[in-house]
């Protein structure tokens, strides 16, 4: 019995408590007619905004030249303003395709002025900057470097049967090392000492382990090879020339494949001397001529 009426009374006390809280709540509640009037006065504060937004439109689309059809502020329609005519501009008659295409393209004074300017300044400059002569891209002779030869000493190959190696003067101060396939041709003593026609421009290129440093000069045909002489009194360097080809300038070297190109147009005449497309060998201030001891009418390579 006493614990029921200990919990009916922390009962009663909870009840009181809750309507203290009611009681608190409720007096806190806004009153409808102060919260009506709020709501008006800031209604109408949107209203003044949104009027003095329209107004700051009106001001700048007038400024811009915008015809108002409408009045915001009255809510009524505008009557239509009249607009002032303008006086036509003459039209001028459209030029020829031809005339207007070229005078679209031609350049103005000035434009034209800065471009001269700026050709004058590149040109020189590109061309000291090179200072070389345009390349050589004839198929012919000139690109040969042809000189004459001393065979100093020659000897068999150590692993090629068919192969010399040649010890020549070609005006260098150092002989060349050269190797030629003419073993099955000549005995070693038709070599010793003799003056020949050396490619002295042809890459070098190893042969069975030697390199070799240009191409001795033959005539030559299936059955017989024979060297190229030149006058007795020309001297190892001098360098062969002919008539109406400047061979003062040949390439600095040149590959097989562009020498097999020129090589077809080199033979012997009917007399056995040395020619490019008919055109004799010459070597100059040398009064004689390159040829073969006695093949004539043949290639020479």
């Amino acid at each position: 019995m006493e614990a029921l009426q200990e919990k009916a009374k922390l009962a009663d006390e909870r009840i009181q408590q809750l309507k203290s809280l009611i009681a608190t709540i409720g007096t806190r509640q806004l009153d409808p007619v102060v919260y009506i009037r709020g709501l008006q006065d800031q209604n109408t504060k949107l209203k003044a905004r949104v009027q003095s937004l329209v107004d700051e439109l009106l001001t700048l689309e007038n400024q811009r030249g915008v015809k108002q059809q409408y009045d915001f502020t009255n809510k009524v329609p505008k009557a239509p303003i009249q607009s002032v005519a303008q006086p036509e501009k003459p039209v001028e008659a459209p030029k020829p395709v031809v005339e207007a295409a070229a005078a679209a393209a031609a350049p103005s004074n000035d434009q034209q002025e800065a471009k001269d300017k700026k050709e004058k300044k590149k040109k020189p400059a590109k061309e000291e900057k090179s200072g070389k002569t345009p390349a050589n891209t004839a198929i012919d002779i000139t690109r040969f470097d042809l000189r004459v030869g001393k065979i100093v000493s020659a000897e068999k190959h150590p692993d090629a049967d068919s192969l010399y190696v040649e010890q020549i003067d070609v005006g260098e101060g150092k002989p060349r090392t050269i190797c030629s396939g003419l073993v099955n041709h000549m005995p070693l003593s038709d070599l010793d000492q003799k003056l020949v026609v050396i490619l002295c421009n042809l890459k070098p290129a190893k042969m069975r382990g030697i390199m070799s440093e240009g191409m001795v000069m033959c005539a030559s045909t299936p059955d017989k090879v024979e060297l190229l002489q030149p006058p007795s009194d020309c001297k190892p360097g001098d360098r062969i020339e002919c008539e109406g080809y400047d061979c003062s300038s040949p390439d600095a070297q040149i590959k097989k494949e562009l020498s097999d190109q020129i090589l077809p147009g080199m033979s012997t005449n009917d007399k056995g001397e040395a020619t490019f497309k008919g055109v004799l060998w010459k070597i100059a201030g040398i009064t004689g001529v390159v040829k073969s001891t006695s093949l004539t009418n043949v290639p020479i390579k």
